[in-house]
C-alpha cells in the first residue's frame, strides 16, 4: 500500500489537553506503591496465590464494560482513559505501607484494573495519534524520546534518545537516539521513525498547528540512522518537556502506509517492553518483551488488564485477590477500603504538580469583574476541600502552584497554602458595587445568577464541589448552581466559552516549563475567536506577563533564575487579576493489595510518577513490583 498523504498536522496543544498530563481528558491512572498502612511503609507477608508472571490490573471502561480494540489515542475523539482524582497521601499508618507478606504463590500475572468508558469495554485501537478511542494499556507499547524527572521537572532523562543538543540560540535541536533499541516486530528503531512522527505532529515546514508560530524552518533532518535535527524558524529550548510527556515514536514502517488519523490499531508495534498477547472487550493480555532494550521487571511476565468498575466492585476484587493493582479511589478509601484486608489491602498517592481550578469566564458579567473573581477566591477555605477528598490532597498557594513541590520558583510571599478571607471577599464586593439579592449577585438593578459546571465523571470531584458552592452561600450568600454534564457536553461547552465557572486542571504536571504555559498565554485564545485552544477563561493578562511567558522558550534550559524570574511575572499576575481560583493540587492515587506482589516505591525513592498510565511512567512502575 502507498502511503497515504499527511493531510493536515495535529495541533500540539489540542492534543495535550485531549490526551495529556495530568489536566487532561486522558484519565490519570492511579498509582500503586509501597505506601500502605502500617509503620514500615510496605508489606511482609507472603501472599497466597502463586505467581506466574503475569500482572492483572483493572481497567475502567463504559458502561459496555468492553475493551474498544484500537490503541490509537491521538484521534479525533477523545481517549477513553478517564482522569480520575488522586484520592490520598497514602497509606493508613504513620509510614505508610503494609509490613505483611502475601498469601497468593506468584505466578508471573500481574492484574490491572483499568478506567474505561461507562460502556465497561475496551476498545480495540492502541493508536493514540487517531482512530477514536485508545485501549489501556497503550503505555506498554509506546515510549518518547526523553521523560521528566519527578524530583526536578527541569531535568530531561534519557530514553529513547540519549542527549539533545541546542544550536543556533535555541532554533535548533540535534537529537542523539540510541543504537540497540528494536520494534516488538524484530525491526530497528531508527531517526526515520522519529522524523515520521515528529513530521505529522509539527506539520510540514510553512504550515502551523498553533494560531501564532509556525514551527518548522525546513524539513526535518536524519543525516544518519541515529540523528534527528529539528530547525524550528523560533527559539524553543523548552520545546522537548512537552515532546517527552506527550508524544511517543511510531513505526515508520507501519504508519507511514496507512492514514495515521483514521489508523485502528489493533496490534501496536512499538519500542515499549510489551507485545500484545490477546485482546477481549473485557481483558487485555500483554506479555513481556525478551528482548526490550530497556530494564525488564523482575517477575512480570504477563500484564492482565480488566475493567476497573464501581468503586465498590473493584475493591472488592482488590481484597479478594483477583486484581492487583487498580487506579482511583473514592474520598472514603482509608475507611472503606483499607478495613477490608488489613494486612494486605493499600492505598498509595503521588503528587505530580498539577493543580484543579475553578476557571472563571472573564469576558462576561459577573465573572469579568475582576472584583467578583476575587471575592470568590477569597470566600472558601479550600482546607475543608482538601480533608473532603481524601488524604493526599493538599492546598494550594493562591497562585494555583504546590508550594512544596515549586517552592524554588514560588515568589516568597505565595510560597504558604491559600487562606480564605471571608470579611475581604465581602469587601471587594461592596467597593465595586455589588449586592446580593435572591441569591444572585446584583449590580444596577440587574441580577446575574452564577452557575459551577463540572464533568460527571471523576467521584471526588462530585463530591467535593458541592462543599465550594456551599462555602459560596454560607459565606457570601450566593446561591451558585452546580451542573455537572458528561464529557461530550461540558468539553465542547468550555471550548467555545459557554460557561460561568467551570472546574479544569489548571497547572500541566512536568516541572517549571509547564506551570501555565497552555493554560494561560492569551495567543491560546484571541478576542472575537468563538474556540479557546488552552486558554478556557479567556483571561487578557498583562502585556508584561504574557511577554514573560510567550518568550519563556527563548531561555535556554540552564538559565533558572532568568526561567523563575518570567515565572513569578504570571505568579503576580494571576494573583492580581484572579482568572481561576486554585481548588487542590493533584496526583494519582491507587488501591492494591501484597497478597502476590509487593515491592512498589515510595514517591521520594523515584524519579518517575508510579502509575498505570503515561508514556514511561508505567513501565517504571510495573518494575517495581517484585
Amino acid at each position: 500500500m502507498d502511503p497515504k498523504p499527511l493531510s493536515f498536522p495535529i495541533s500540539r496543544r489540542s492534543l495535550l489537553f485531549t490526551a495529556g498530563s495530568v489536566a487532561l481528558t486522558i484519565p490519570l491512572l492511579s498509582a500503586c506503591g509501597s505506601g500502605d498502612t502500617d509503620a514500615k511503609g510496605s508489606r511482609s507477608k507472603k501472599g497466597t496465590i502463586a505467581k506466574d508472571g503475569v500482572l492483572t490490573i483493572g481497567a475502567a471502561v463504559s458502561t459496555s464494560n468492553v475493551f474498544p480494540h484500537n490503541f490509537n489515542v491521538f484521534g479525533s475523539v477523545a481517549l477513553t482513559i478517564p482522569l480520575l482524582s488522586a484520592c490520598g497521601s497514602g497509606d493508613t499508618d504513620a509510614k505508610g505501607s503494609r509490613s505483611k507478606k502475601g498469601t497468593i504463590a506468584k505466578d508471573g500475572v500481574l492484574t490491572i484494573g483499568a478506567a474505561v468508558s461507562t460502556s465497561n469495554v475496551f476498545p480495540h485501537n492502541f493508536n493514540v495519534f487517531g482512530g477514536g478511542d485508545s485501549a489501556p494499556g497503550n503505555a506498554m507499547f509506546w515510549e518518547t524520546l526523553f521523560r521528566i524527572s519527578s524530583k526536578d521537572g527541569m531535568k530531561l532523562v534519557p530514553n529513547l534518545a540519549k542527549e539533545v543538543k541546542y544550536t543556533s540560540g535555541g532554533k535548533v535541536a540535534t537529537y542523539k537516539l540510541r543504537d540497540d533499541v528494536t520494534w516488538n516486530d524484530g525491526k530497528p528503531f531508527t531517526s526515520k521513525d522519529v522524523a515520521f512522527t515528529y513530521g505529522f505532529i509539527f506539520g510540514p515546514p510553512g504550515q502551523s498547528t498553533e494560531k501564532d508560530f509556525k514551527w518548522l524552518a525546513k524539513p526535518i533532518e536524519t543525516p544518519d540512522k541515529h540523528t534527528v535535527v529539528v530547525t524550528y524558524n523560533e527559539p524553543q529550548y523548552t520545546e522537548d518537556i512537552p515532546l517527552s510527556l506527550y508524544f511517543p515514536i511510531y513505526p515508520e514502517h507501519i504508519y507511514s502506509k496507512v492514514d495515521h488519523q483514521n489508523y485502528v490499531d489493533k496490534n501496536p508495534v512499538g519500542t515499549g517492553p510489551g507485545k500484545l498477547k490477546s485482546f477481549a472487550g473485557q481483558l487485555i493480555e500483554i506479555d513481556i518483551r525478551d528482548d526490550y532494550w530497556g530494564k525488564k521487571p523482575k517477575g512480570v511476565k504477563t500484564i492482565k488488564l480488566v475493567p476497573a468498575g464501581t468503586a465498590g466492585n473493584i475493591q472488592s476484587q482488590i481484597t479478594q485477590g483477583k486484581v492487583d493493582w487498580a487506579e482511583g479511589g473514592d474520598p472514603g478509601v482509608i475507611t472503606s477500603f483499607l478495613p477490608m484486608d488489613k494486612d494486605h489491602n493499600g492505598y498509595n498517592y503521588y503528587a505530580d504538580g498539577s493543580t484543579r481550578g475553578i476557571i472563571l469566564s472573564t469576558h462576561s458579567l459577573p465573572t469579568s469583574d475582576v472584583a467578583v473573581r476575587k471575592a470568590l477566591r477569597a470566600s472558601v477555605d479550600m482546607g475543608v476541600v482538601a480533608k473532603a477528598g481524601g488524604v493526599g490532597y493538599t492546598v494550594p498557594s493562591v497562585t494555583g502552584l504546590d508550594p512544596v513541590i515549586y517552592a524554588n520558583m514560588l515568589k516568597p510571599e505565595f510560597k504558604k497554602p491559600m487562606a480564605p478571607d471571608v470579611e475581604a471577599a465581602k469587601k471587594f464586593l461592596k467597593d465595586a458595587g455589588w449586592t446580593v439579592q435572591n441569591g444572585n449577585l446584583c449590580k444596577d438593578g440587574k441580577e446575574y445568577p452564577l452557575q459551577l459546571t463540572i464533568r460527571n465523571d471523576n467521584p471526588v470531584e462530585m463530591a467535593t464541589m458541592p462543599i465550594v458552592v456551599s462555602q459560596w452561600k454560607d459565606n457570601l450568600g450566593i446561591n451558585v448552581k452546580f451542573t455537572p454534564l458528561p464529557k461530550e457536553v461540558f468539553d465542547p461547552a468550555q471550548a467555545m466559552g459557554e460557561y460561568d465557572m467551570s472546574l479544569w486542571t489548571t497547572n500541566a504536571a512536568g516541572g517549571a516549563f509547564n506551570a501555565y504555559t497552555m493554560y494561560m498565554q492569551t495567543k491560546n485564545y484571541k478576542l472575537g475567536d468563538k474556540k479557546a485552544d488552552g486558554n478556557y477563561g479567556r483571561w487578557k493578562c498583562s502585556k508584561e506577563a504574557d511577554e514573560a511567558i510567550a518568550n519563556l522558550p527563548k531561555v535556554p534550559q540552564d538559565d533558572i533564575k532568568e526561567i523563575t524570574r518570567r515565572r513569578q511575572i504570571l505568579q503576580q499576575a494571576v494573583y492580581d487579576d484572579a482568572p481561576y481560583i486554585p481548588v487542590q493540587n493533584s496526583g494519582t492515587g491507587g488501591m492494591y493489595t501484597t497478597k502476590k506482589w509487593s515491592g512498589l516505591k515510595k514517591a521520594e525513592d523515584v524519579d518517575y510518577f508510579p502509575r498505570a498510565s503515561g508514556y514511561n511512567n508505567m513501565i517504571h512502575t510495573v518494575n517495581d513490583f517484585d
